[in-house]
């Protein structure tokens, strides 16, 4: 076992800072004079650090006595003096004791500039100008000490001002704190956990130093700036080893800038900064559209997490740094930036670091008619794996209006609204919602709803599909999961806790079905009575085949108080169902509980099978399509249309040697498909159902088939051994269930929207040509050369040109050689004559009109002419 006490003289004071040092005066000097600390082995007993204590309090009292119920652990005394007397010490824990219950709260590192100062019981006393106690018996010792000790001075010197005094162990060093700030005139520089630590462990004692924060603040009217930097302590399971943190803000009566950031240094290596900067002025403009502020934002190695559209009017970067909060005053720049980077306690933060990743902003805010207030913001987020955009924006309109001060509004409408495009999903999102503050007349009538719209793209997980709902959806439509959900649109008033009138109404359109309804709902729940009128519609109109229901009701309900309780209901009401086609309906009378039903025109079968003709036209004018989507030479891809003129695909495509791609499509679903007659959708294909006509399980296969042209002009199948390096895909596309699903044609509304799995094209690849592996080898002996005899150039360099020469044909652009008229083709034929007269016969023929045909030249072709 073992107790150690240390005790080490300094000297050092504020009157030796530069600058500062001579306007401090000796009765308001401060000076730490030295630190002592005592430690004491965990086998100590109780009753031995106790008699420990009692030797140690024989001494001069400012020592301090070792902890009994934290042995094994270190205590640590700073002293210092005030004006030349000696003050109580600051007293600290060396490393972890556990602390007391009470102390749980207290820091381990100085709060930011301007916060409460942290005390104990183990802290020192605030400063007084009494003199220090003289030295007798030590107090008990209390169980505990907090990790970090303060003082608060607020003392002046000169331009300087001292508030905090303090003292820690931490990173195995002692620091020594300050929190202060220098004045000139309405200028002030301020510090925050401006430090110096002493290493101990016995390596390197020189001192380093620590800096928690600076601020600047300047006010003299009509400006006002200030601004804070944090180096924020990161703890040693945070992936940073380093955070800083800022703002800035300008003032003045017409104009606003603020501005917050971030950088953070992860652990592993990763860089990341954010910047987000508001500037709020009359920009002007003409009276429907005037702009009051603009505001930007950029993200290096950072995400930015997108709102929901119930998230959209708190979202930080569209609120702002200007947005007044329920208190009327505008947040703190630094407490905007803490929820970006933190968030809260409901929501986690907005902007994380992610490696890679780059954002930009930009909003503004606008007042049209100087009615209503709009916010918008436009952003867009790269990725390695994906790319955002989107739009958010929020508009607000009270009457009249509280900034002109006429009295309290009588309607206030809120509005958010979310667009939002992610490649990674490829899918579109868009949503409106009132806020749930909204109201008409009073506040009692509260206005809700919302709207949103889906469109789903090709590499999306429901390829085709679309949804647009304001207010919901039809109460027979079962909505497949992944259609959004909005609230319904309407009022609700409640007026004390008798009358209340609550109307929604919903318009929904999908692939299968449109669909539109409204309800109103009055109910009066009085002492001697109760009343209740209920009204609505619901309408549904379902496609291919045309079907339609609608439904229209009234009803009215009450009961009365009587001596022995309440009566019975009665009600009087009235309910209309229609169908078609073919057109039938029935009528519901209901009076005092009892329902009439009144049918006319046809009974509720759903809608007849249709034949081919009718369901024919339901499909495209032309149901196949032939289109090239890769190879296609670069100067006939404009001009060689992807379809003829009839619209089928044929005529002629250029394509280049290096690899041709082209697709076949079908807008009649397939269940197999063959190219040249082999299978290539495997040994269970699915089966294709065609909903309106009444017929399932059917084996459809696209059949194509590739040709080549052979010598006489006919054309014939290309053969197996030319075609087997040709890649052909099949492609599946999802087809609506209200045409192609199984089923009745009346329960479309209840299954999943679109048929998976069904044969829509194919794409066929052609592979582009293939050099030999190696080249063929021979002896050198079969080679053999003769030497050129010696003389010299046949041409002069420096001569005029002579003889022969080609000149640009004048028609500009492409154009193919004329090689195909009957001029060209008897100087050819007399050229061949006279090489056979000669002894050189060709077997070459003077026609070239394939060549002539179908020869393309990227520029004029020249003509030989005589100089």
């Amino acid at each position: 076992m073992f107790a150690l006490l240390v005790d080490a003289r300094l000297a050092a004071k504020l009157s030796d800072l530069p600058l500062v040092g001579d306007r401090i005066s000796p009765d308001h000097d401060l000076g730490i004079t030295g630190v002592k600390a005592v430690i004491a082995s965990e086998a100590l007993t109780a009753d031995q650090v106790k008699a420990l204590n009692e030797q140690i309090s024989r001494l001069d009292g400012a020592h301090p006595t070792f902890p009994e119920e934290t042995r094994g652990r270190a205590l640590v005394a700073l002293d210092y003096e005030w004006g030349g007397e000696k003050r109580t010490p600051l007293m600290f824990r060396l490393s972890g004791a556990k602390p007391t219950e009470g102390h749980e709260q207290e820091a381990t590192a100085p709060k930011l500039l301007n916060a409460a100062p942290t005390a104990g019981p183990w802290a020192a006393p605030a400063a007084s100008d009494a003199p220090a106690a003289p030295a007798g018996p030590a107090a008990p010792a209390a169980p505990s000490a907090p990790a970090a000790a303060w003082v608060t001075l607020d003392r002046s010197f000169g331009p300087l001002l001292l508030r905090r005094l303090g003292a820690s162990y931490q990173d195995e060093k002692i620091w020594v704190l300050c929190d202060a700030a220098v004045h000139a005139g309405p200028l002030e520089l301020g510090v925050d956990g401006l430090g110096l630590g002493i290493p101990l462990d016995g390596k390197d004692f020189t001192p380093s130093g620590r800096l928690d924060g600076l601020s600047l603040s300047f006010r003299k009217p009509p400006l006002e700036i200030s601004g804070a930097f944090v180096n924020k302590p990161v703890t040693p399971d945070s992936p940073y080893d380093r955070l800083i943190e800022g703002s800035a803000l300008i003032k003045t009566p017409s104009a606003s800038f603020g501005a917050i950031g971030a950088y953070e240094h992860l652990k592993s290596g990763t860089h990341s900064l954010f910047l987000y900067a508001e500037l709020g002025a009359a920009f002007g403009g003409p009276p429907a559209f005037r702009v009051t502020a603009v505001k930007a934002g950029f993200g290096y190695n950072s995400a930015l997490r997108v709102p929901a559209i119930d998230q959209v009017a708190g979202f930080p970067l569209l609120r702002g740094l200007a947005e007044a909060g329920g208190d009327g005053t505008p947040p703190e720049p630094l407490d905007v930036l803490k929820e970006l980077t933190e968030g809260t306690d409901d929501a986690p933060a907005w902007v994380t670091p992610d490696e890679g990743r780059i954002w930009l902003a930009l909003g503004l805010n606008a007042d049209v008619f100087e009615i209503v207030h709009c916010k918008a913001l436009a952003f867009a987020e790269f990725g390695p794996d994906d790319l955002v955009v989107g739009l958010l924006g929020s508009a607000k309109a009270q009457f009249p209006d509280p900034e002109k001060k006429m009295g309290e509004p009588y309607a206030s409408v809120e509005l958010d609204i979310s667009a939002v495009y992610r490649r990674s999903a490829d899918m579109l999102a868009v949503d409106a919602r009132l806020a749930p503050d909204s109201f008409l007349l009073d506040r009692s009538v509260h206005l809700t709803g919302g709207a949103a719209l889906r469109l789903w793209f090709g590499n999306s997980d429901h390829p085709g599909d679309f949804v647009f709902t304001l207010g919901g959806y039809h109460p027979h439509y079962a909505a497949p999961a992944h259609y959004p959900k909005a609230e319904p649109v309407g009022v609700n008033w409640t007026s004390g806790s008798e009358l209340t009138v609550k109307g929604t109404s919903y318009f929904a359109l999908t692939p299968s079905a449109a669909m539109a309804g409204g309800r109103l709902d009055l109910r009066y729940d009085g002492a001697w009575a109760k009343a209740r009128v209920d009204v609505g519609f619901d309408a549904l109109v379902q496609w291919a085949p045309f079907h339609y229901e609608v439904d229209v009701w009234a009803e009215v309900t009450a009961q009365v108080w009587l001596l022995f309780g309440w009566s019975g209901e009665a009600s009087l009401g009235a309910r209309l169902s229609v169908w078609g086609p073919p057109f039938g309906g029935t009528a519901h009378v209901k009076v005092l509980g009892i329902s009439i039903p009144i049918d006319f025109g046809e009974p509720r079968t759903g809608p007849a099978p249709i034949g081919w003709d009718q369901f024919r036209t339901l499909l495209p004018q032309r149901p196949l399509t032939l289109a090239p989507v890769d190879g296609l030479h670069p100067d006939h891809a404009a001009q060689a249309p992807q379809a003829g003129p009839s619209g089928d695909g044929s005529g002629v495509w250029t394509a280049t040697a290096d690899g041709f791609a082209f697709t076949v499509g079908t807008a009649f679903p397939a269940s197999a498909l063959k190219v040249n007659g082999v299978a290539r959708t495997g040994d269970s294909p699915a089966k294709v159902h065609i909903r309106p006509m009444a017929k399932a399980g059917l084996d459809v296969t696209l059949s194509v088939t590739v040709e080549e042209e052979t010598p006489d002009g006919g054309w014939r199948q290309l053969p197996a051994d030319r075609f087997q390096d040709w890649t052909v895909t099949a492609q599946r596309a999802p087809q609506p269930t209200a045409l192609w699903g199984a089923g009745k044609a009346d329960d479309a509304l209840k299954t999943d929207p679109f048929v998976q799995g069904l044969v829509s094209g194919a794409r066929i690849d052609v592979p582009a040509p293939r050099l030999p592996e190696a080249a063929a080898s021979s002896r050198s002996g079969r080679l053999d050369h003769a030497p050129l005899p010696g003389g010299i150039l046949p041409l002069n360099p420096g001569a005029d040109p002579s003889g022969v020469r080609g000149e640009p044909e004048e028609s500009a652009g492409t154009g193919a050689l004329r090689v195909g008229t009957p001029e060209q083709t008897a100087l050819r034929r007399a050229a061949l004559d006279a090489l056979s007269a000669a002894g050189y016969a060709l077997d070459a023929a003077p026609e070239l009109d394939r060549y002539a045909r179908e020869a393309a030249f990227s520029s004029a072709p020249l003509r030989l002419a005589h100089s």
